[in-house]
């Protein structure tokens, strides 16, 4: 078959074989559609040589006309062309080949016939006539030769590189109070695109958010000056800033407001041993207004409604030898636990207490006797001590958060006996144990922080 290729292209007429042989066939030039003549050089010895023979060895046709009934052209030329050539002279020798058929694609090799009878051939060439080679270029698309241009997929566009994410706060440490909104920090990109920030921790009570880097919110809890993690994140990398958050206690003074909405009446030097087990420490105490159960003065109540049961309280730790009781510094509110889970309700002193929620705190309770003398020598005006008892002074008898004490009698969450309790007169300070738990007398709520 034909192998069309840029050699048979250009010089379809001419064929050189390059194989090694005493037989070479150096080019077939077509004379016309139906005849070649044959160069080929021998290098065999005229005392050898007989003669040399030309053979073709012919294959299908290359192209076939079409007609209404498709079929193939039969070659006209035998299928073998053999012809003689009676000379005995080596070098380059050419001979005439006649009779092709100009349809078909020959192989046409030289043989020699030696004296001793010896057929010596040459590599065989392939030979189409240009004929052939015009019937396959007019089968050619019609745009062969001038092809069109290659579409080559449009790239996609390339992003450059992000670079790595740089950034600076606006400030970089702050100091606040217990339950003061912080002010926190704006962040400032200074390289890459940020995509997201992170933090190693949140202060209770504060929010970190991820999209802004932004920490807002309320700090509800002292802590020492703690260092907070920023980390800003994209694509290439991250970076890193540090915040110094410091949240310090709220220093309070005797007769400012407290968290509960009553008024601070006692600043301890050291704090003390507080909260419904004592496990907690505070430094101050708050007392409720002489409206604190919906009237215009203290309410009078029961001690118990119960008044010969005595209340189980557990012994106080860490109290010098001398108050190892139930009436110290502190020990309020685990008094008036014990009483309500008596059953006494509202109706009781401590069951009141209680059930205040002053500022929407649930830590409210009835005083212990040192809490009780303490709050006498406040609004008796005096100097307070825990061990001195509330004498001298004019009771302050005012409204509201700073007063409005009555000039009578208050109850203590302190038993003396199963069936008396402890109080403290505010009309002239003193304290007496003898008053037994039946008896409606009038009540102030206290808290410790």
């Amino acid at each position: 078959m034909v192998v069309l290729s840029l050699s048979n292209l250009l010089y379809p007429t001419t064929t050189a074989n390059a194989a090694p042989n005493p037989i070479e066939i150096i080019s077939i030039t077509e004379s016309s559609s139906t005849s070649v003549e044959i160069l080929f050089n021998s290098n065999l010895l005229k005392k050898q040589l007989s003669y040399y023979v030309i053979n073709a060895a012919i294959e299908l046709p290359v192209a076939a006309p079409q007609s209404n009934k498709t079929q193939n052209v039969v070659a006209i030329a035998p299928k073998s062309i053999k012809k003689v050539i009676k000379t005995k002279a080596t070098g380059l020798i050419t001979a005439e080949i006649k009779n092709l058929n100009p349809k078909a694609v020959y192989n046409f090799s030289i043989s020699a016939k030696t004296n001793k009878g010896k057929m010596i051939s040459s590599a065989p060439v392939e030979y189409s006539p240009l004929s052939n080679l015009m019937d396959v270029l007019s089968n050619l698309p019609a745009d062969w030769g001038n092809p069109k241009p290659i579409q080559l997929p449009t790239p996609a566009p390339t992003t450059p590189p992000i670079a790595i994410p740089a950034f600076t706060l606006s400030s970089s440490t702050e100091a606040r109070t217990v339950n003061t909104a912080a002010t926190g920090f704006t962040i400032n990109s200074t390289g890459g695109a940020i995509a997201s920030f992170a933090i190693n921790a949140t202060a209770p009570g504060m929010s970190f958010n991820t999209t802004t880097g932004a920490l807002t919110g309320t700090p509800n809890t002292v802590a020492a000056a703690t260092n907070y993690t920023i980390t800003a994140t994209n694509a290439s990398g991250s970076a890193t800033q540090t915040f110094r958050l410091t949240v310090t206690a709220i220093v309070y003074t005797v007769g400012q407001a407290g968290p509960g909405g009553g008024t601070v009446f006692y600043v301890a030097s050291t704090p003390f041993a507080c909260g419904p087990t004592r496990a907690a420490t505070c430094t101050y105490l708050e007392v409720a207004p002489n409206t604190w159960d919906g009237g215009t003065e203290d309410p009078i109540k029961l001690w118990s409604i119960d008044a010969n049961k005595h209340i189980d309280v557990t012994a106080i730790p860490n109290e010098p030898a001398a108050n190892n009781d139930i009436s110290g510094l502190g020990v309020g509110l685990q008094n008036s636990i014990a009483i309500v889970n008596q059953g006494n309700d509202t109706t009781t002193a401590a069951g009141a207490a209680r059930a205040y929620r002053g500022g929407t705190q649930s830590d409210w309770f009835l005083p212990a006797t040192v809490e009780l003398n303490l709050l006498c020598q406040w609004a008796r005006n005096v100097t307070q001590s825990v061990s001195t008892p509330c004498l001298g002074g004019a009771l302050n008898t005012g409204t509201g958060a700073t007063g409005g004490f009555a000039n009578t009698i208050y109850w203590s969450s302190v038993e003396h006996n199963p069936s008396d309790v402890r109080f403290q007169n505010f009309s002239n300070g003193e304290q007496s144990n003898q008053l037994g738990k039946n008896t409606s007398i009038r009540v102030r709520p206290i808290r410790a922080f």
